[in-house]
């Protein structure tokens, strides 16, 4: 009986949790299509009149150049993951695999990253971009997003993981450290790599702090930046606001559907949880 109640009880969270994360992408994706009128109608209405509005979405590429902060925004993301998991993999490596002096202080020093607010270290690296002029620069966009404690602590939990016997039966060999790392632990670790590259992905793609303190030209701007430009002081055009939400969810959507089975096979193989 305890059994089926708590049980009751979890369905019961779970469904609701659902709801509460759905029920707002879902009434994004539905003003999207809807009219200004629609948007203003007392009482509202989840869904639109017609699905076959595509109106909101052509003037997003028309009123700003959408099109190229999604390019902009794609480049950044790509570049970031590319060399978040070299680093955090190789550093992932040798605090798994390696003894070296100081080795748990630097792997503590490490973890505490993950304790300090970006806001509050935000204003000296402004200035230090600033003195190196790199302000409204794609590099100095970049800088702070290149390395992830977290993808660091990820890699070294899913390489820890692995038997020490392939490693030292490959040094046997006489493989290089570069030829084992290279050969033998990133196939054996792909769904840890997989988890990172779609954190790493969306945690890049959704920050909106350091491009707004970063970037000042439109030309430049990431897709957060983008949907800013659609309120001012005035109002605010929700239309355009859906539309370009939704069009900025897509590519997280598809990135999600493609690597979910390696991302959760990561996180529930590591003991993080999601």
């Amino acid at each position: 009986m305890r059994f089926k109640i708590a049980k009751a009880i979890l369905i019961f969270m779970l469904t609701l949790g659902i709801i509460i994360f759905f029920v707002p992408v879902l009434w994004t994706i539905t003003t999207s299509f809807k009219t200004p009128k629609e948007i203003v109608t007392v009482p509202p209405t989840l869904l639109p009149r017609s699905f076959a509005n595509m109106g909101n979405y052509k003037e997003v590429f028309q009123r700003e150049e959408f099109g190229r902060y999604l390019l902009n925004t794609f480049v950044l993301c790509t570049t970031a993951v590319i060399i978040s998991l070299v680093v955090a993999s190789m550093a992932g490596y040798g605090f798994s695999k390696f003894n070296f002096p100081l080795k748990e202080v630097f792997f503590f020093i490490v973890i505490g990253v993950l304790m300090v607010p970006f806001q509050s270290v935000a204003v000296p690296l402004f200035g230090f971009l600033e003195e190196l002029k790199l302000v409204d620069t794609f590099f100095g966009l970049l800088l702070p997003l290149m390395i992830s404690a977290f993808g660091v602590l990820l890699m070294r939990e899913g390489i820890s993981t692995l038997p020490n016997d392939y490693i030292d039966a490959a040094r046997i060999d006489g493989c290089s450290e570069f030829r084992i790392f290279w050969t033998i632990v990133l196939p054996m670790v792909k769904s840890s790599l997989a988890a990172l590259a779609i954190i790493k992905f969306m945690w890049t793609w959704n920050e909106f702090f350091w491009p707004l303190l970063v970037i000042t030209s439109h030309s430049k701007a990431t897709v957060t930046l983008g949907l800013s430009y659609f309120t001012n002081m005035h109002f605010k055009e929700y239309r355009l606001i859906m539309s370009a939400a939704t069009l900025s969810m897509l590519p997280l959507f598809l990135l999600f559907v493609v690597l979910r089975k390696w991302m959760i096979q990561a996180l529930t193989g590591t003991g993080l949880k999601a």
